[in-house]
């Protein structure tokens, strides 16, 4: 994974400080530049008489970058800022596209009954996404970024071999561990008949996922760890994550079985609202 040019989007909310934190750490180890984006999400154009109150978020806007891009410059990241006017996903996608950048680094927020600016973003951009939360997220504004131990859950489809194969190169870029998850889903297990067979033709399942996965770590990864759990996978991925203390989440947007032309799975959506630690989700 080439990462030259990051964007991160910051709203100067309790998160923007461990977004800067990540976004300075990705950017040192890749040597990449970093461009802070604050966007004033407006619909449709302002009215005239609403420009009075903009150029002072504007105003407010510079200040806080200041204070942000001094933090960015002292760790030696190449750092510039931009505040922009209109619709959320168009400003960003236009910013992505005129910056040419490799990778967005952005908060997460979730509401009960509609979509959140975090989340309207993640399902409607394609480009690799350093979404930052949880747990660990919270720590590194005080204690710096650490990653040490790295999750890639996989299905072996195409879009899990593309994570794998990102998640080994952040390995190396940050001495981490990597840990390679499949987890067999309920659902199949369910559709089995309980018959004197069942147990037998279930430890068969489980034989033939183990096989699959050895194969697949000793072509791709013969030095990562291997795991095969059984249940909702999403919500093994996000136990084993915190279980053992697991530092990033890498994963596909999309695996296996899902609706053609769906921008985002639902496996990947629902870790995104559980996790502890950040995930970068690949399209």
């Amino acid at each position: 994974m080439k990462i030259g040019k990051i964007l991160a989007g910051v709203d100067f909310g309790p998160a923007t400080d461990s977004i800067i934190a990540y976004a300075a750490s990705f950017a040192s180890a890749t040597n990449a530049s970093v461009h802070l984006l604050h966007v004033l999400d407006y619909v449709v154009t302002p009215p005239a008489y609403l420009a009075p109150y903009i150029d002072e978020e504007k105003k407010v806007a510079e200040q806080n970058f200041t204070v942000l891009k001094k933090k960015l410059e002292e760790e030696g990241v190449k750092t510039g800022t931009g505040t922009v006017i209109g619709r959320l996903n168009e400003s960003f996608a236009a910013s992505l596209k005129k910056m040419h950048a490799d990778m967005l680094v952005l908060g997460f927020m979730t509401h009960s009954f509609r979509r959140s600016s975090s989340e309207k973003l993640i399902k409607g951009l394609q480009i690799p996404m350093l979404v930052v939360r949880g747990e660990k997220a919270f720590a590194a504004r005080k204690g710096g970024v650490t990653i040490a131990r790295v999750l890639c859950p996989t299905d072996f489809s195409e879009q899990s071999l593309q994570a794998l194969k990102t998640a080994m190169e952040l390995c190396v870029l940050f001495s981490a561990r990597l840990d390679v998850l499949h987890v067999l889903q309920d659902s199949a297990i369910k559709t089995m008949k309980v018959t004197g067979e069942r147990e037998k033709a279930l430890q068969e399942l489980r034989e033939k996922a183990k096989q699959k996965l050895d194969a697949f770590l000793q072509d791709k990864c013969a030095r990562c760890s291997g795991t095969i759990e059984e249940g909702e996978p999403y919500e093994k991925i996000v136990s084993f994550a915190q279980q053992n203390s697991i530092d990033l989440i890498v994963t596909g947007a999309r695996g296996l079985g899902l609706i053609e032309g769906m921008l985002i799975g639902s496996v990947t959506d629902a870790v995104l609202k559980s996790s502890h630690c950040p995930v970068l989700v690949l399209h």
